[in-house]
């Protein structure tokens, strides 16, 4: 498995190299340096942590930018532009945008003699191993141009399946996250001024009241120990995220939350089927491409059902692709991807999995949000008017004391 390493240098006239290198030991890094003319000073593996997500899909969300950037190299490309003078003309980004360095380095990368998908590979927080291989295999193949066209259409559909993600959760977390701070305020602020002002005249206070005194008085005595409480847990889901047989139940559970599980589970399958047709189609070896996918995709139970599907055409057990065998691959999509196989039409049946399973999603959010607003709004509702009755029932009997 691929390495990268961090490595410093010194050329003959004392000038200082520094960079990453992606190799299998640390010996071919030394290799490399030598061959062009450095002394290694230093050469050590970086660490890299993968970031927790629900759905996987671009790096830190640069997809316009390398939608851009594929889009400006393919066609300086087909004008039969070099490739160090194409790199030298795309300015992507703003400038010192991380996008914008890195495609300076990239340039740099090819001047010293290695190749357009090696450049990459050393900026893979915004290269994705499967975007890595595609142009590796269209170097090899002579196919450069017919896989970035793939590549670019591929990268406008996933970020327009990823958007169709974010907009089915949106709504419900702007709502709920508006309950909480507001419910937050109440009890810190507005319900300390009116404890005082009540007791001051011995009113009876109603139960709804005394339930949201009882809470903000918990909240002001033991806020310190919540926000300990909070931080605590956190830190453990993410130390847990770090751990792979806990991961893998997380992802799992996740994977079964209703609605929200199923977007998931459907997200993962489109994005999966566009990345193997683009594997597929640029000559990479079936196993080798769902090697890659099963590192690429971040839930980690859609990931091990992938490396399952390797498994077994690995042994050649294509008949088991059935949905006996899976847990989270819908049986469409194992039925479609066995008709490929055994027709000869894999390319056709994945760009039809991925469609089909991109209209679910979008499909599935507008369902979500349409079955969500009366919901949340009834919640909404019912907040307002439990604060409402905790802070003007004490109010009508003051009315009644003063009158008594």
């Amino acid at each position: 498995m691929s390495i990268q390493y961090k490595y410093n240098a010194v050329a003959d006239d004392g000038q200082r190299h520094s960079g990453v290198f992606t190799a299998d030991r640390d010996d071919q890094v030394i290799e490399f340096l030598t061959k062009q003319n450095l002394i290694p000073i230093s050469v050590k593996e970086t660490r890299k942590t993968k970031a927790f997500s629900l759905w996987g899909f671009s790096k830190h969300g640069h997809y316009e930018e390398l939608i851009q950037f594929t889009s400006n190299l393919l066609t300086l490309y087909q004008a039969g532009v070099p490739l160090l003078r194409a790199l030298s003309f795309i300015k992507v980004g703003r400038e010192k945008s991380p996008f914008r360095k890195a495609v300076e380095e990239i340039r740099q990368s090819v001047l010293d003699g290695r190749s357009l998908s090696q450049a990459f590979s050393e900026h893979e927080e915004l290269f994705s191993k499967v975007y890595i291989a595609g142009v590796a295999a269209g170097e090899e193949s002579g196919k450069l141009d017919l896989i970035l066209e793939e590549l670019i259409s591929t990268l406008e559909e996933e970020m327009d399946l990823t958007r169709a993600l974010k907009s089915g959760i949106r709504y419900p977390l702007i709502v709920m996250g508006a309950i909480v701070a507001a419910f937050l305020v109440l009890i810190t602020f507005v319900v300390p001024r009116f404890v005082g002002f009540y007791e001051a005249f011995g009113a009876e206070l109603p139960l709804p009241t005394k339930i949201l005194i009882g809470i903000s008085q918990f909240f002001s005595h033991y806020w310190a120990v919540l926000l300990v409480a909070i931080i605590a847990i956190i830190f453990v889901f993410r130390k847990a995220m770090t751990t792979p047989a806990s991961r893998h139940w997380i992802d799992r559970k996740i994977a079964k939350v209703p609605i929200f599980g199923d977007l998931i589970v459907k997200g993962n399958v489109a994005r999966f089927a566009m990345m193997f047709g683009i594997l597929f189609q640029s000559g990479l070896p079936i196993i080798k491409a769902l090697e890659l996918l099963t590192d690429s995709i971040k839930n980690s139970a859609i990931a091990g059902e992938i490396g399952k599907m390797r498994d077994l055409l690995k042994t050649g057990q294509d008949s088991k692709l059935t949905q006996e065998q899976f847990e989270f691959i819908p049986e469409l999509a194992l039925q479609m991807i066995s008709i490929g196989l055994e027709s000869g039409s894999l390319t056709r049946m994945l760009k039809q999995v991925a469609s089909h399973f991109s209209k679910e999603v979008q499909y599935t959010t507008r369902q979500m949000t349409a079955i969500l607003e009366p919901i949340l709004t009834l919640v909404m509702g019912v907040f307002v008017l439990i604060m409402a009755l905790a802070i003007f029932l004490p109010m009508w009997n003051l009315i009644k004391v003063f009158n008594s």
